[in-house]
């Protein structure tokens, strides 16, 4: 024991953990592993103006996260700061309250003064921590609007962005010394894995962390884990066992479009030859929900590029509509030429109100000089359609580079964000689960089917490839052609 905890008070150390809090963990009888100190002297950094807020412990399963998070809020911050109002919030299952119990039991029984009730603890200077849980994101709404100091979330990646973010919105404070914070924990898989990823994994990855802090972990860094449930990880075959041993953010289990690679199918914006096609699709929705409209075209080849999003939230359907007509012309406010554009079936529809959303659209200028076409309905065609756009042959020697037939530009964040986070819905395994966040994927499933229907323009032959060369070795030639 003596040299457990001299071998904390330097790891302790090294971490950057302030002594008062080493010394209190140890008081308490929680000797962190070093890892784990990792991230409590991130926690003891968000008192500082511009420490982290937002804190994430992820990775493989099994390094002991949880006890670290709990430990973190009840032995360390609710001591420290009186009256301290936490939530904690974990997703139910059949045992969770038992593994709760547990967990509580582990960490503060005998070690510190606390009361317990069906939905709290209770500390003797008023700070309190409630436990909260969730089925499903649905049950997150219950919790927002509440003002919290603290919020602790496990396993983050079955929420979506717009639940975590409306969750944040709960997180502020009145007390003077004391900055709100929120303590993550996820591995990876889930309907939120890819913007957890963004938000967490990638700017650790880019040495970028400025208001968040990613601490990875493995069950390997875990001393106490039992043998069973080590032997049990690494039996685990394929993705699902690298993504639970290893925290491999690059895979994870059940993702629907497994053919995705960043680095294959988003490319740095490049300017559009004037004689390639422009397109555009939209997902219309209120303001509620997110509209999500992006601008596509064509290269001779077949090959799409997806080269401007409107993404957005919070606006009703006019201001979105405004939007995508601003966004749809040049820097000079001149609208560019489409072919057509496509939008949502419903959208024809007026569902009760007097204009239909396609006439709202038109009454801004969206659709007026070109056609908006209905979507076809048949979502798990479209699947298919883009399961081949985003496919990318075998490497050979006459093509040692295969490129995929769809390339999204960078600036396009939100569909590169939210591709390769959709998963297989679990009753319908050929279709995406609806639950995701698939508004850009709708659409783009959307303009892609209408490509297919023979909307797309032809390959160049030899004379039109010529004309093109000459085109773009003098740009003085300017030879129009037409398909």
């Amino acid at each position: 024991m003596e040299e457990g905890i001299k071998s904390c008070i330097s790891e302790a150390k090294r971490a950057g953990c302030p002594s008062d809090q080493t010394i209190q963990f140890l008081n308490c009888a929680y000797i962190p592993y070093p890892w784990q100190l990792r991230f409590h002297a991130a926690a003891r950094a968000a008192d500082e103006q511009d420490g982290p807020v937002d804190i994430g412990l992820g990775g493989a399963r099994g390094p002991g996260k949880s006890h670290a998070v709990l430990s973190q809020a009840a032995l360390d911050d609710c001591q420290r700061q009186a009256n301290l109002k936490v939530l904690f919030l974990r997703q139910t299952g059949t045992s969770a309250k038992e593994s709760f119990d547990d967990l509580v039991n582990k960490t503060l029984r005998g070690h510190i003064v606390y009361w317990k009730t069906q939905n709290s603890l209770r500390f003797e200077n008023g700070s309190r921590i409630i436990l909260g849980g969730f089925k499903d994101e649905r049950d997150i709404d219950k919790y927002i609007g509440i003002e919290y100091d603290l919020i602790i979330v496990e396993e983050l990646t079955q929420l979506s962005v717009e639940k975590y973010e409306k969750l944040r919105g709960s997180l502020r404070t009145s007390k003077p010394n004391w900055r709100p914070r929120m303590y993550t924990s996820f591995n990876p898989g889930g309907v939120g894995h890819a913007w957890v990823k963004e938000r967490y994994v990638v700017p650790f990855r880019a040495n970028e962390q400025r208001f968040t802090r990613f601490v990875p972990s493995t069950y390997k860094q875990n001393p106490a884990l039992n043998k069973e449930y080590i032997e049990y990880l690494e039996s685990l075959q394929g993705d699902l066992g690298r993504a639970w041993r290893e925290g491999d953010w690059d895979l994870f289990e059940g993702q629907y479009f497994d053919e995705w690679r960043r680095d294959k199918h988003s490319c740095e914006p490049f300017q559009i030859p004037d004689r390639w096609p422009r397109f555009l699709s939209i997902d219309p929705s209120g303001r509620s929900g997110i509209t999500s409209c992006h601008w596509y075209t064509v290269d001779s080849d077949g090959r799409v590029y997806v080269y401007r999003e409107h993404y957005a939230t919070g606006m009703d359907m006019d201001e979105h509509a405004e939007a995508i007509a601003k966004l749809s012309c040049d820097e000079n406010g001149i609208e560019e030429k489409y072919q057509y554009g496509v939008i949502d079936a419903a959208a024809f529809a007026k569902a009760g109100y007097s204009e239909t959303a396609v006439e709202i659209y038109m009454r801004h200028g969206v659709g007026v000089t070109y056609q908006l076409m209905p979507a076809a309905k048949e979502r798990v065609v479209g699947w298919n359609v883009l399961h081949q756009y985003l496919r990318i042959d075998k490497t050979t020697v006459d093509n040692p580079n295969p490129q995929p037939m769809l390339k999204i530009f960078k600036t396009c964040v939100n569909m590169i964000r939210t591709i390769p986070s959709l998963q297989h819905d679990r009753l319908h395994p050929e279709d995406v689960d609806s639950k995701g966040e698939d508004h850009a994927a709708d659409e783009l499933r959307y303009f892609l089917r209408t490509l297919r229907e023979g909307k797309a323009p032809r390959p160049e032959n030899a004379v039109q490839k010529r004309i093109r060369q000459l085109n773009e070795q003098d740009e003085s030639y300017n030879f129009n052609y037409s398909h």
